[in-house]
This record gives structure tokens, sequence and C-alpha cells, in this order.
């Protein structure tokens, strides 16, 4: 066989836009990895079958502390995000079987990543997103004296 023979074009992920999606766990599996145990949780976004990013890595509980926080403060952490997994695909709280995850629905959001913003990252919850509010011009009169204008709801007492 030649070099490249047999070579076929591969359709490659689509990269999603910032905002709130449904997504279906497709594959969920517990791997080893240099941290420890995770399971890695894969997601068919509804809509978008080929969409990156579509896999959740949900670490084992903490052991130890790690940077500045303390062992207490990594649990709680871990806890919370557990909870917002939990809550957002209909798991029971508790449920580490990962083939029980198989073919739940949720809400996910894609969002920056906080410290490379240039990637993509993806929750498991529905959030808002952020959106900057138009400002409606304040309405004024003029005073029966023609005084300066007031806001509409400044009344005359003059």
């Amino acid at each position: 066989m030649a070099f490249g023979e047999g070579f076929k074009h591969m359709d490659t992920f689509e990269q999603l836009e910032d905002g709130n999606y449904r997504a279906k766990i497709t594959k969920a599996e517990i791997k080893n990895g240099s941290y420890g145990d995770y399971i890695q949780a894969e997601v068919e976004i509804e809509g978008h079958p080929k969409a990156n990013p579509h896999i959740f890595l949900l670490n084992d509980s903490p052991k130890k502390g790690f940077g500045n926080f303390s062992l207490e403060q990594a649990q709680e952490m871990w806890c919370r995000t557990m909870s917002q997994f939990f809550a957002s695909f209909g798991i029971p709280e508790g449920d580490f079987e990962p083939s029980h995850w198989v073919g739940k629905v949720g809400d996910v959001t894609v969002r920056p990543q906080k410290k490379k913003p240039e990637y993509s990252e993806l929750v498991p919850y529905k959030m808002k997103i952020k959106k900057t509010a138009e400002k409606k011009p304040v309405e004024t009169h003029t005073d029966s004296n023609n005084a300066d204008s007031f806001p509409e709801d400044v009344p005359d007492i003059f």
C-alpha cells in the first residue's frame, strides 16, 4: 500500500457557539489518569451530532487539597460540581455507576474557559447568557416656568 492510499475525507467536529443546549449522554465509563480515577461522559448535543466540545471529565472525590485549596474546600467544590451534573441530567444523586447515565438528557452550557478564553468548555447546567440591556433615554419636559428639563417622573411644584 502506497503512502496515503485509502485516504477519505472525514467530517470534522462542529465548533459550538456559546449558549445553552440540550445534550444526551451516549457513553460513560470510569478511567484512570495521572490524577486518579475519573468518569468520562460523552454527550451528543441535540441538533449538533458532531459538536465540540462534547465530553465531560468528572474526577473522583479529592483525597487531598490542591493549589491554595484545602481538602475540605476541594471536596466542597467537587460535591457542588457533581450535584450540578446529577441535577442537569436527572441522575439520582450519588449514582456513580456510569452505565446508568447513558441515555440521560440534560441542559448544558458552552462558554469560554476561564483560564483560556480562546477555548470553549461544556458545563452541566443551563446558564443565563449575558446580554447588554439597551437603556431607554430619559423622557424630559419643560416645567411651566420654562426652566431646565426635568425627568418626567418629577412633578411640577410651581
